[in-house]
C-alpha cells in the first residue's frame, strides 16, 4: 500500500470508506441536504457566495450532477468503495464532496476518530 501523502483523491476516498464504512449513510444525507438547499435557497447562497473554489453557477450546476447520483446510485455509493470514490470524487464533484466531507466532520459527526481523520485525508480543504 502507498503512503497516505502517495495516494491520488480517489485513492484517499476509497480508503476512507473502506475504513468508515457506517459513516458514509450519514455523510451522503448530509451531502444531499446541502446540494438541496443549494437550490432550493439558490439567491441567498449566490449573495453570499466566495468564489475561492469555483464561480457559484459551476458549483450550482455540479451540485444537481451531484442529487442525481445521489437519487439513482445511492445504494452502491453506501455499499461499494469503489463506486463511492469513482462517482463522488473526480474533477468538480471532487470539490464539492471534499468541501461537504470537511463540514460534516466538522459539525456533523460525532464519530470522533472520522473527525480526525478526514483533516488528515484532505488537508487542503480542511
Amino acid at each position: 500500500m502507498k503512503p497516505l501523502l502517495k495516494l491520488n483523491t480517489k485513492e484517499k476516498a476509497k480508503l476512507l470508506h473502506l475504513l468508515f464504512p457506517n459513516e458514509i449513510p450519514e455523510f451522503l444525507n448530509h451531502l444531499q441536504k446541502f446540494c438541496t438547499q443549494l437550490h432550493e435557497r439558490q439567491e441567498g447562497y449566490e449573495k453570499l457566495w466566495n468564489p475561492r473554489l469555483m464561480h457559484f453557477e459551476r458549483w450550482r450546476v455540479t451540485s444537481g450532477y451531484i442529487l442525481q447520483l445521489l437519487e439513482n446510485k445511492r445504494p452502491k455509493l453506501e455499499s461499494s468503495s469503489e463506486a463511492f470514490a469513482s462517482h463522488l470524487f473526480f474533477l468538480d464533484y471532487a470539490t464539492i464532496t471534499v468541501n461537504q466531507l470537511s463540514k460534516y466532520a466538522e459539525t456533523g459527526c460525532y464519530n470522533q476518530r472520522f473527525k480526525l481523520a478526514v483533516p488528515m485525508f484532505f488537508p487542503n480543504y480542511c
